[in-house]
């Protein structure tokens, strides 16, 4: 019986062990899902570069979610109608104006941090 015991604590460890060095290098992790939301765009970021289309589409997301929190549009003395309707006529415009001298893909954190902040602030206006 403490053979059997021990061999199994053997064995956990192990598959632990496994599991974990696996993880790290990145085997468990999707590398190419399709950007939804705002914080999809720093997870991809984990992994590899992102295109400046996503950082669009993570990014228009986010200033949806803020126009629809009705306490701070009243507070902006917008109403979540107004900020939808703004968010949507000028999202391609500013999609164009950050795509016009944008790199295809980014690695860095800061500079998608950076571009991100731009284009939620251009639509937001």
């Amino acid at each position: 019986m403490m053979k059997k015991t021990i061999l199994l604590i053997i064995l956990v460890l192990f598959f632990s062990y496994y599991l974990t060095a696996k993880a790290s290098q990145g085997i468990f992790i999707k590398k190419d899902f399709e950007i939804k939301s705002y914080s999809d765009i720093f997870y991809r970021l984990e992994t590899s570069p992102i295109s400046i289309d996503d950082i669009i589409v993570g990014s228009t997301e986010f200033a949806l979610r803020m126009c629809a929190d009705k306490d701070y549009q009243k507070v902006l003395g917008n109403t979540v109608e107004s900020c939808n309707a703004n968010v949507s006529s000028s999202n391609n415009t500013c999609a164009s104006y950050l795509r016009k001298d944008s790199k295809k893909f980014y690695k860095d954190k800061h500079e998608v941090k950076r571009l991100t902040e731009q284009f939620i602030k251009c639509v937001s206006h």
